[in-house]
């Protein structure tokens, strides 16, 4: 792994998206699968599912999976 982890993404038992860095000036995260080959991903927000559609969640574009803040765990 090159770079330092500071919040994984569960996916599954044995995987999940790795966030090295926050660039907030930027817009963008540093992330992996499993801390390999990390690129670069824009940051995005979508609506809360259980809210009315009023409030945005932040998180990234992993792909075109999105990867939400609140559902990173912090190391």
């Amino acid at each position: 792994m090159s770079e330092k982890v500071i919040g994984v993404y569960p996916l599954f038992n044995t995987g999940g998206i790795c966030v090295h860095a926050i660039d907030y000036a930027e817009d963008k995260v540093l992330a992996s699968v499993n801390g390999e080959n990390p690129g670069w991903c824009e940051m995005a927000e979508k609506p809360q599912p259980e809210e009315d559609g009023s409030e945005m969640e932040s998180g990234f574009l992993f792909g075109s999976f999105f990867v939400p803040f609140s559902g990173v765990i912090r190391m």
